[in-house]
């Protein structure tokens, strides 16, 4: 089986999409492949899944707790399949029946983030932190819908928290740059080298970081994106979209800032392109086209 498909095959693939060649021009060379999974299908236990809940949902008519429990529940399967506002109306009646139910404000926040509602984000976000203090992800969270919210400085005091709780995480090192980048390029350049230098992993998601550190390019990058992976494995297609659906975000991300739009929205395309709807990078990159669409 091919490890990699042509440009022209890519182009193919994601109708609607400008023409990809020359769109990801570099400064060493244009990469004339680049590498895909399938994407990932619904299975079919999870559609059965998703009636059993509904059927649950019923039972637990006269337990408030149970039934906010089975509505997110219900919730987490529609999210992963991409049914966005059932997933969203299923956290909304879990809080109507349990409103201390900490993870379904996560997800409101998300989603609220994503439809640039920043207001209603940041409420979610707040009410976490008052019922669940030492919830890990609120600051991190709270702190991407700041930046997208342009509150730069705020964003960077709680992506810094986020960023201290777990600093061998690349993503965390990854948003926190974007605000710092917002606020002072050379000084952001020089925090995001340094802490890629004192990372102490050896997670696979590092490479992006290295790109925006300047420690390799684009091209070296795109290079490595199955270095690690078994293909004989059966999972190897789950864990190569997930790779790649964070790969080709992150890149959309890095080609903004080097103002080449064209590209990015590419890349953004490619990272919807995995169906990986779970991942936050996969609603980020709704929110990065609406944007640069809104922008032309």
């Amino acid at each position: 089986m091919k490890r990699c498909l042509s440009l022209l095959i890519v182009t193919a693939l994601l109708s609607g999409c400008s023409s990809l060649s020359g769109a990801f021009s570099t400064d060493d060379r244009t990469p004339s492949e680049l590498i895909l999974a399938e994407p990932l299908q619904v299975n079919y236990q999870t559609e059965i899944m998703l009636m059993r809940y509904s059927q649950l949902i019923l039972d637990a008519k006269d337990d408030r707790v149970r039934q906010a429990r089975y509505f997110y529940e219900r919730g987490l399967l529609a999210d992963s399949m991409g049914l966005r506002s059932l997933a969203h109306a299923d956290f909304q009646r879990a809080l109507t029946l349990q409103p201390d139910f900490v993870p379904a404000y996560n997800f409101i926040g998300l989603y609220m983030t994503q439809t640039e509602q920043f207001d209603e984000a940041f409420d979610a976000y707040d009410s976490i932190a008052q019922l669940d203090p030492e919830n890990t992800y609120v600051s991190l969270n709270r702190g991407i819908a700041l930046y997208y919210g342009e509150r730069y400085s705020l964003a960077i005091e709680d992506l810094a928290s986020a960023y201290d709780e777990a600093p061998n995480d690349p993503f965390r090192t990854l948003w926190l740059y974007y605000p710092e980048y917002q606020v002072n390029a050379e000084q952001a350049l020089e925090s995001v080298k340094t802490r890629y230098s004192q990372h102490i992993d050896d997670n696979w998601s590092w490479n992006i970081v290295a790109l925006y550190s300047q420690a390799i390019t684009e091209t070296e990058l795109l290079d490595k994106l199955l270095d690690g992976l078994d293909h004989s494995e059966p999972t190897y297609n789950k864990v190569l979209a997930h790779r790649l659906t964070e790969t080709y975000f992150y890149l959309g991300k890095y080609k903004l800032l080097m103002k080449d739009n064209s590209a990015a929205a590419s890349y953004f395309k490619l990272a919807l392109s995995n169906n990986v709807y779970e991942f936050i990078e996969h609603g980020y990159a709704r929110l990065e086209l609406a944007r640069l669409a809104n922008n032309r």
